[in-house]
């Protein structure tokens, strides 16, 4: 295997459980939110799932209904899926520390700004 392409899935191997835990969630028919569940409150990430999902039919318009970052944050994990095969172990470092920084806080922004009645309010059911 050429070194790159060892070099690349080893550096997104911590994203396969979370892409094996998002999938087996996408096939419950209830809210698994843990948040929602104990709090009566959608946690920042609310939605993604269900906006993934409506994604992955061409649906942009419902997938931004139910998470508006669902459609950016697509394009910034395709983004660093393709860097994590290019990247020295310098810029790689910096750009995963900036990409994971910079997704949370925009999470936790539009967490409160649906809070405040923008985006729909908090995620529709």
């Amino acid at each position: 295997m050429h070194p790159r392409v060892s070099q690349g899935l080893r550096r997104l191997r911590p994203a396969a459980p979370v892409l094996a835990i998002g999938a087996v969630l996408a096939l419950v028919p209830f809210s698994t939110c843990l948040v929602r569940l104990a709090f009566g409150v959608p946690c920042p990430a609310c939605g993604l799932t269900r906006a993934g999902l409506a994604l992955a039919h061409g649906e942009l318009a419902e997938a931004q209904r139910f998470h508006p970052l669902a459609a950016a944050l697509l394009g910034v994990a395709a983004g660093t899926a393709l860097f994590a095969f290019l990247a020295d172990d310098g810029a790689w470092r910096r750009v995963i520390r900036v990409v994971t920084g910079g997704a949370g806080l925009a999470l936790i922004l539009v967490w409160a700004l649906r809070f405040a009645g923008l985006f729909g309010g908090p995620v529709p059911r």
